[in-house]
């Protein structure tokens, strides 16, 4: 259809398409609005008439021989016969003469994001005048500012109740994922202590002697691989809890520097075997932390135990407690071992997750520390820090807010 001839008074505007966007959102060609073209011959009197005679029409293309020559716009038409001299100069020329020769024109299968670009880099007008969608090179119709915000807040909205679903969906996986780990924990537990209270029975000799001194080997042997199992099948049901966020606190006055002393206490002979140096420095006196003792010393043997396992025969670990400048709490685990990159400290902190090198291959571990220790120190309203380099060591800082801390205490450095 052209403006040359005729225009039916009985063609309108389509109505709104309701139509879902397809997979990978709505395209310009979901905007188009299916004028006619018209001829850059004819009159400006006749394209002002059929303006009159459709006011819902924004815009036509000017086409000539196929391709697009130019557009114009309502409101630049109308602007120009409001103006008596210009009308008189105009009515009887052809629109070619006031038409946009540089029209935004825009492919049908470009995104809604692709044409929104196009217009903020190359032609701003086209969020009044509109712009003109071609399709193989064709001319397909007009689209406006309008319709494009309106298909992208579809669009929006589309991918929101997508993102909506995915969420509800990964959390339903998440809740079943989380109380199987918790069924089963509690399923392997109750066996495992029975095979580590016989085991430790066998050991002791309870009810005579073995016969054999490999018998009482073999049940020592037993007795840590099992206590070993237990330690992880516990650090999975808490996080499994946590991730479910249905770990709770028992908690009361902690004294940090017998949580750090112990701690060492306990990993030392680890430290030993593997030719490591673990110290421990924490000022006297600090003030009492309010938490869960258990879960604060949990944290602390993840850390410190890490640390020994990553750290060559000749290296070195301190774990060290210090008042920070806010007023909480500080306790870091430093060693002298492998170190970590950017990417593999991301990797650490997923459940799981262990870092591919020969020194881990040879640890034993489910990558379940840094994670759970992670989801103890927020639980406490504190945070987890690493600093670390690729083969210059690590340090991993708990941050305990001030608000965990009974009273103030002045050290010796501050005063």
């Amino acid at each position: 259809m052209s403006a040359c001839a005729p225009v039916p008074r009985s063609y309108r505007l389509p109505g709104p398409n309701r139509a879902t966007p397809a997979e990978g959102g709505f395209r310009a060609g979901d905007l188009v609005i299916p004028l006619p073209s018209i001829d850059p011959l004819v009159h400006c009197t006749r394209v002002y008439d059929t303006f009159a005679d459709h006011p819902e029409w924004p815009g036509l293309a000017v086409v000539n021989r196929g391709a697009v020559v130019g557009m114009i716009a309502r409101p630049d038409l109308y602007a120009t016969f409001a103006k008596p001299l210009l009308r008189d100069l105009y009515e009887r020329r052809p629109i070619s003469l006031l038409m946009d020769r540089l029209p935004l024109v825009v492919d049908a299968d470009l995104s809604l994001d692709e044409v929104s670009q196009r217009i903020a880099h190359d032609k701003p007008g086209a969020l009044v005048s509109g712009f003109i969608i071609t399709e193989g090179g064709e001319y397909r119709g007009i689209a406006t500012a309008l319709a494009l915000m309106g298909r992208s807040v579809e669009q929006a909205r589309a991918k929101n109740r997508e993102l909506d679903e995915a969420r509800k969906a990964a959390e339903a996986a998440n809740s079943a994922k989380s109380s199987f780990l918790a069924n089963m924990s509690h399923e392997l537990r109750t066996p495992l202590n029975a095979v580590i209270g016989f085991a430790e029975l066998i050991e002791s000799e309870v009810f005579g002697p073995l016969g054999n001194e490999r018998y009482a080997e073999y049940a020592a042997d037993i007795r840590v691989s099992g206590h070993h199992l237990l330690d992880l099948i516990n650090d999975l049901l808490d996080l499994s809890k946590a991730e479910a966020n249905r770990l709770e606190l028992s908690e009361g006055r902690v004294d940090v520097r017998s949580i750090v002393g112990s701690s060492v206490r306990i990993v030392a002979e680890l430290a030993q075997r593997g030719g490591v140096t673990l110290r421990a420095e924490v000022p006297a006196p600090l003030p009492p932390l309010w938490g869960d003792e258990r879960k604060l010393r949990q944290m602390v043997l993840n850390l410190v135990s890490n640390a020994v396992k990553f750290t060559p025969a000749g290296g070195g670990v301190t774990v060290s407690a210090v008042l920070t400048e806010e007023g909480g709490l500080a306790v870091a685990v430093s060693d002298t071992g492998i170190g970590m990159s950017p990417d593999e400290q991301v990797r650490a902190m997923e459940p799981f997750s262990q870092i591919d090198n020969a020194m881990n291959r040879r640890q034993k571990g489910t990558g379940l520390g840094l994670p759970l220790t992670r989801r103890l120190v927020e639980l406490h309203g504190g945070r987890l820090r690493i600093d670390s380099v690729s083969g210059h060591g690590t340090t991993v800082t708990l941050y305990f807010p001030a608000e965990r801390l009974e009273t103030r205490v002045v050290s010796p450095v501050e005063a």
